[in-house]
Parts: structure tokens; sequence; C-alpha cells
């Protein structure tokens, strides 16, 4: 004959192995949430280490909100670019490349090597919606027929900053061309650039050359200085 303990025995043996199922998914869960949470984390990690300047570590910062959310591949590739508010690039053309810092990030420092990097924006606050920078790409379309000048700014070739920046150094206008550069600077919002940095020279150079040649007016200059935004936000 089946005794109480026996029966009990039996009733507590099933809620057991139910109870130590539900504990065993339940740990399978935490373990996988948060272990996906880590390798991001470790990988973001290794993003944040190899950005190069201090202005791009604080927009990606800023982007993963604290490593706390992915980030977009496209905005992780501008973070890894040079950014600065340097108005010259001599510094990066040398046998020791270095930039100075941005209103992001007031530090700068050096890089081992400029291969493969280019100028870029964010250097007043991050970029977080490319939504109007690829806005501003299509309508950068316009001055295609312009030879050697920067179409997608985000990506400015550092060399090609220089030439822009030298012919702008090298440049006077006359009375009748700085009236047009004048009207140009009342129409556009982003005017060459938000500060006097080596976008706003080399934007500055562009104009010159739009001028001299004959290629655009004042309308069109203030257009493609407003398109070529690379402040960020």
């Amino acid at each position: 004959m089946e005794t109480n303990l026996q029966s009990r025995k039996k009733k507590v043996l099933p809620i057991a192995i139910l109870g130590g199922s539900l504990a065993l998914a339940g740990a399978i869960a935490f373990f996988t949430l948060h272990g996906s949470k880590g390798a991001v984390l470790q990988a973001d990690a290794a993003i944040y280490a190899a950005i190069p300047t201090g202005a791009g570590k604080g927009d990606f910062m800023a982007q993963s909100m604290d490593m706390t959310k992915p980030v977009d591949p496209e905005l992780t590739n501008l973070d890894s670019q040079i950014i600065t508010c340097s108005p010259s690039v001599d510094s990066l053309m040398s046998s020791a490349p270095s930039y100075q810092g941005s209103c992001v990030s007031p530090s700068g420092g050096s890089v081992s090597s400029t291969t493969g990097l280019y100028m870029s924006g964010q250097c007043c606050s991050p970029l977080k919606d490319t939504v109007a920078y690829h806005a501003n790409l299509l309508k950068l379309q316009a001055y295609k027929s312009m030879p050697n000048i920067p179409l997608d700014p985000m990506h400015t070739p550092i060399a090609m900053a220089k030439q822009w920046i030298d012919y702008d150094n090298a440049t006077t206008l006359t009375p009748a061309q700085q009236a047009i550069m004048n009207q140009a600077m009342d129409m556009s919002k982003e005017k060459p650039c938000c500060c006097k940095c080596w976008h706003y020279f080399t934007n500055e150079g562009v104009a010159k050359k739009m001028i001299i040649d004959g290629t655009f007016n004042a309308q069109q200059i203030a257009a493609f200085w407003d398109a070529s935004d690379i402040c960020g936000s």
C-alpha cells in the first residue's frame, strides 16, 4: 500500500522538475541577453579605440549614448576621419601628421599616417541622422562640372583641402568680384562654414574660383555653401 509520504513525493517531483526547467530557461535567457550585450559593448570599445581624434571619440559616445546602443556604420566611418577646427591642413601633410582640437573636443593629437583618412565634419556637434547629409550630397551634384571640388565634404581629401586653402590665400578678388562674394555671404545660412576652420577657407577658395571663372552666381555659391554643411547635428 502506498504511504502518504510516497504520494507526496510523487507530486513534488514533477513540480521540482518544472521549477528547475523554468530556472534553467531563465538562466539561459539571462546569459544570452547579457552575453550579447557584452559582445556589443566589446565591439563598441574596439571601434572607440580605433577612432583617431578626440572629437571623433566624443561624437561616437554621443551617437552610441555612452555605448548603450549600436551606431550606424556610416556614422562610425565619419567619426573615424580627421575632425578638427584647424584653419589649415599643413600639419597633417608633414612627416609626423598632427591636428588641432575642435569645438567638440579641444584636445589635438597626432596620427601615425593619414593614408585612407579624409578631412571630415561633426566638429561642432555629432551627426545623428544621415537623411539631411544624403540630401546635401544630391544637391552638390549640381556642381560636378567644376573640377576637383569637394562633392562629399565629409570626405574631403587632405590634398584637395590644401589646394583650395592655398588658392584662397593667394587670390584677391576685384571690387566687383568681392561684391558677388558679399552677396553670397548675405544669402547663405551656412556661409563658407560656421567657424573659420579648414572647411571655411576651402569653401572660400572654391567660391573665389567660381566667381573668377564666371561659372556660378552669388545665389548658386550660397547654395553650394549651405549644401556643404559639415558641422553635425
